[in-house]
């Protein structure tokens, strides 16, 4: 019984989110971004970011006319290296970002994730709780009658 309960949140905590372009002329703030530097980019916030940093994510707080205001989580470097931040706060001008893209959730990533727990759970409890396995069987006869 216990084991159904715990089976039944898995898809709560597989749930996967992916990056995709932002659709709407303007993103919406308090969601989570990525925005592609330009070579520009790169160079001129080299300062503020790393040399090399080639995209940052984390969460859009201010859109203005010009620039883009993002609390950090993230960032990515030329050579695929990826760099944790703690919410400090950039201003970036639209006139250096290549490309931006918001966070969504997929269903269909979850679903497969998801999917996959399951079967992982229901195949370790077969083997392990299971007919014949470390802590099946229950609890022996009574052996054989008397002769």
């Amino acid at each position: 019984m216990r084991f159904r309960h715990i089976a039944l949140l898995v898809p709560l905590l597989g749930g996967c989110y992916v990056y995709q372009p932002v659709t709407t002329a303007s993103p919406p703030t308090g969601r989570p971004v990525r925005l592609t530097l330009t070579d520009a980019g790169t160079a001129n916030l080299a300062s503020e970011l790393g040399p090399s940093v080639e995209a940052v994510g984390g969460k859009l707080i201010d859109n203005t006319a010009d620039a883009y205001v993002v609390a950090l989580s993230e960032s990515r470097k030329r050579n695929g290296i990826e760099i944790d931040w703690r919410g400090e706060q950039v201003s970036i001008s639209k006139s250096l970002v290549a490309s931006i893209q918001q966070q969504q959730f997929s269903r269909a990533r979850t679903a497969v994730v998801a999917g996959g727990v399951i079967a992982v759970l229901l195949v370790a409890r077969q083997a392990l709780w299971g007919p014949g396995g470390v802590f099946g069987g229950g609890p022996p006869g009574p052996g054989p009658g008397p002769k």
